[in-house]
């Protein structure tokens, strides 16, 4: 069983890698999408699906107790 710290560097390394995901992915499919590279653009938009995941399951919505932030 993981303790709280490590609990917490996991949430904060998902937030991280999901962060760079997404500006990784949304600057390629741009990238690719103004040269009229349809592979690019689907790599891109694969990217920021997954780095959009990583934030979300790095949260603590949709865990038991947890209350959404109103900040």
């Amino acid at each position: 069983m993981a303790n709280g710290q490590m609990k917490t560097f996991g949430g904060l390394l998902m937030r991280v890698l999901g962060v760079l995901l997404v500006v990784v992915g949304v600057l390629g499919a741009l990238a690719s999408l103004t040269q009229g590279n349809v592979v690019g653009v689907v790599l891109g938009v694969g990217f920021v699906t997954g780095g959009a995941v990583l934030l979300k399951r790095s949260g603590r919505a949709g865990r038991p107790g947890a209350v959404a932030s109103t900040r």
